[in-house]
């Protein structure tokens, strides 16, 4: 029986079943996952607790969670005390239930982060490769993962799935070639499914700065912190959506190609100078890794936080000319992410230092006037993401858990779930 069956109570499932909608209809599999969900998410809460959230009876939650201990996919985490009446178990997500794996694949680089079900960090390794080269990237992450795993004594299918994140666009569906440069050769390899042949786990694929709004989401689970928008800004930019707590991706996946606008500073669109890709031989873009990078006189490599840090202390001259520059770009996205999607709030992370973000933050205000400069505000309109270095692989290992607990994720990863179901029938 899969994680995904247990959740489901057996219940078996098809690949209709996951385009109707993850079988919404089915009420009981439906609350299943919200109770899960919800536990996963807020625990240690109590049964009461539980009810008035998701607004189910309490006999059905009891049945519920009966079923979800029975399972092991959550445990008791205490009693209350010194209160009137009987006193109210507490609920937590089983931390010895599963495994999740994010990859944050990034140039020449990769991130590796592994949660429990109480997202409690199990292991973690940063290493280089050679990203130029999909296949050899690919053998060493199955390398890398299986050997987190053996290490800590984890088997395999006690993992619920790896998700993978990294800047590219996949597919050559596309009328124009918008490759990020040193990624063109990932444009139509079959990764996902060859790193899932290697590691003998389910793959999810998201782009940087939708699996780090995902992270964002995580740390913010709040009603009113559900809608929101991550700018993510590394060797590329973009913005991950997230309306009423879940990903916005778009009929394509592609929502939040900020970067690709014609707006001066960010990094050039690809295609837009003249119908060629030789606007990717320009200078680097203000609002990126590069151009702060190329500002401060060191390589990429170089860019520390020891050394923005000591920049910053002596207001360093090329740094204080970067900031005023790229807070001026990151003023002009602010106007017209706010306009387009009116978030509660715009976050700005990746893997700039933290001291540089916060500082970049600042200076983007005042912002330009939009309808999102309101009396009633109870958050900037722009802030400084809470997860900023660690957002995307973050996002990352918390993909395979929500897609398997919330009909509202799996439902917008339906196509890969089909691929990885019809690849596991067919061993």
């Amino acid at each position: 029986m899969t994680i995904l069956d247990r959740l489901d109570g057996g219940a078996s499932r098809d690949g209709d079943d996951l385009i109707a909608g993850s079988r919404i209809e089915d009420a009981r599999i439906h609350n299943r996952r919200l109770v899960f969900e919800t536990i996963f998410q807020r625990g240690p809460i109590s049964r009461v607790e539980i009810s008035g959230i998701v607004g189910l009876k309490p006999q059905t939650i009891s049945s519920i969670t009966r079923e979800l201990l029975e399972q092991e996919l959550i445990v008791e985490a205490g009693r209350s005390s010194g209160l009137r009446g009987q006193p109210q178990i507490y609920l937590e997500a089983n931390a010895e239930a599963g495994w999740s794996i994010g990859v944050h694949l990034d140039q020449n680089h990769c991130s590796i982060l592994a949660f429990d079900l109480r997202r409690r960090e199990r292991g973690r390794l940063s290493l280089r490769l050679d990203t130029k080269s999909p296949a050899a990237a690919v053998r060493a992450l199955s390398t890398a993962i299986l050997g987190l795993l053996e290490e800590n004594g984890q088997p395999v299918d006690k993992v619920w799935g790896i998700g993978l994140v990294l800047p590219t666009f996949g597919s050559d569906v596309y009328d124009f070639d918008f490759s990020i440069q040193h990624w063109d050769a990932w444009r139509d390899a079959s990764f996902a499914e060859e790193l899932q042949q290697l590691t003998g786990m389910p793959v999810l694929v998201e782009n940087d700065a939708t699996a780090a709004a995902i992270g964002e989401r995580i740390h913010r689970p709040d009603a009113g912190e559900a809608t929101f928008v991550y700018y993510y800004v590394g060797h590329g930019s973009g913005a991950g959506v997230i309306i009423d707590g879940y990903p916005f991706k778009g009929v394509g996946g592609n929502a939040g190609e900020i970067g690709l606008l014609p707006v001066p500073g960010i990094p050039a669109n690809p295609v837009w100078s003249n119908g060629t890709a030789d606007s990717r031989e320009q200078a680097p873009s203000p609002l990126s890794l590069e151009g702060l990078a190329a500002a401060c006189g060191v390589e990429e490599a170089s860019l520390s936080d020891q050394l923005v840090d000591h920049m910053l202390t002596i207001r360093d001259h090329r740094l204080m000319n970067w900031l005023a520059h790229a807070a001026n770009v990151l003023r002009d996205v602010t106007a017209i992410i706010e306009v387009m999607y009116d978030p509660g709030f715009i976050a700005v992370g990746g893997p700039l230092p933290r001291a540089i973000v916060e500082r970049l933050v600042d200076r983007a205000y005042p912002l330009r006037p939009t309808p999102a400069a309101r009396h009633d505000r109870s958050l900037p309109r722009l802030l400084p993401a809470k997860l900023i270095e660690d957002a995307a692989v973050t996002g990352a290992a918390m993909l395979p858990i929500f897609v398997n607990i919330s009909h509202n994720f799996r439902h917008l990863y339906f196509r890969q779930l089909l691929s990885d179901e019809g690849s596991d029938d067919a061993q």
